[in-house]
């Protein structure tokens, strides 16, 4: 048997060898103009220009505090603590802190709208990829609470409600995962058709149309996450600091649990073939990622069905997971990628009927 795997292994080698040179692809939505990202400052409504005034710290306190920030950090998130911390040491202002606040209030505002408030805490974190596309967390919802950001809290906060009522419905209602995962192509598609172009950051040659950038905004909306070349280790694509701006982390972030992708979504709704053994649980993600892969950067099937089978060579993947998610990867090929050039929407319930379980 050992044997055969090495036999075997030139095999996938050769085959995943082809895609060495996969492009990345960034294509962040704010719906922003692209000078956000150089440092310059962001247009907000004059209802976001700064206060000059300067209340006591208790007061930054109190309004941090009733915007929906926890006293103390609990999932990563800075907590009022490490504002005012920051405040202390001279990193920020009491206005910058006051504005905060305010953005907070304002998003959770027109979220609560959407039928479930994103919580506060969700924006209260400062990750690495945001420190290195020059973000902070106080740009980031000042420039979502502006004008030129509504489209996009707007889109977040449908999805979010949609995956909010499939979380929540009781087990006889028959919602599912596959359901609810390809319902928030709705506000991608919404979102893609009300932004001018020029307010859209692109970064990448191989999104060519609209209903490509749907896509991969419905990929970042639904779990953020890529794939790696499992030769070079490189990500296939990048969401760079919105990563994290998915239904899953919000989830998290509402519940007070941390939790994986697997874990917060589940695979109901896939036909058994598509899912194989029950350690194979992650296949809203799968299917996500295979759907953008095929779907944008157009790679052959083969170089796809070649990762799996790389992966069940060297690694713990077994032979019925390998087989499932071959053919959830030749369903994407089948059923959606063929179907685009009758639009997405066509595609995806093409998608949707063939992965559906009986």
């Amino acid at each position: 048997m050992g044997s055969l795997k090495w036999a075997a292994l030139p095999i996938g080698v050769a085959l995943v060898i082809t895609l060495l040179s996969v492009p990345q692809v960034r294509f962040l939505f704010f719906g922003m103009p692209e000078q956000r990202l150089d440092g310059r400052s962001i247009a907000l409504d004059v209802a976001d220009a700064p206060s000059t005034s300067a209340p006591l710290r208790s007061s930054v306190e109190r309004a941090l505090t009733d915007a929906g920030l926890s006293a103390e950090p609990l999932l990563g998130d800075i907590a009022t603590s490490g504002h005012l911390a920051r405040l202390d040491a001279g990193e920020v202002t009491v206005d910058q802190l006051l504005n905060y606040a305010e953005h907070l209030n304002a998003l959770a505002l027109r979220t609560k709208e959407a039928g479930r408030q994103i919580p506060s805490t969700f924006w209260d974190a400062e990750t690495d990829q945001m420190r290195v596309d020059g973000w902070t967390p106080y740009r980031v919802v000042a420039a979502l609470a502006s004008t030129e950001g509504r489209p996009y809290i707007d889109a977040l906060g449908a999805a979010f409600s949609r995956f909010y009522d499939f979380k929540t419905s009781e087990p006889d209602a028959g919602d599912t995962a596959l359901d609810t995962a390809l319902d928030l192509f709705e506000p991608a598609i919404r979102l893609i058709d009300e932004v001018p172009r020029e307010h859209m950051l692109e970064t990448s040659e191989y999104i060519r149309n609209k209903e490509q950038a749907a896509l991969y905004l419905w990929q970042q909306l639904v779990v953020g996450s890529s794939r790696r070349n499992p030769l070079t280790h490189i990500k296939l694509f990048n969401h760079g600091f919105a990563q994290r701006f998915h239904v899953g982390t919000i989830w998290q972030y509402d519940t007070g649990i941390a939790q994986n992708n697997s874990a917060i979504w589940g695979v109901s709704g896939f036909a058994p073939r598509y899912v194989g053994p029950p350690e194979n649980n992650n296949q809203v993600e799968h299917m996500s990622i295979s759907m953008t892969v095929q779907g944008i950067l157009r790679e052959p099937l083969q170089v796809l069905q070649a990762f799996e089978e790389f992966e069940r060579l060297a690694g713990p993947v077994s032979s019925a997971e390998t087989a499932a998610d071959e053919a959830l990867n030749t369903a994407v090929r089948q059923t959606f990628v063929s179907n685009l050039e009758k639009g997405l929407q066509a595609a995806v319930s093409a998608l949707r009927e063939t992965l559906r379980a009986p």
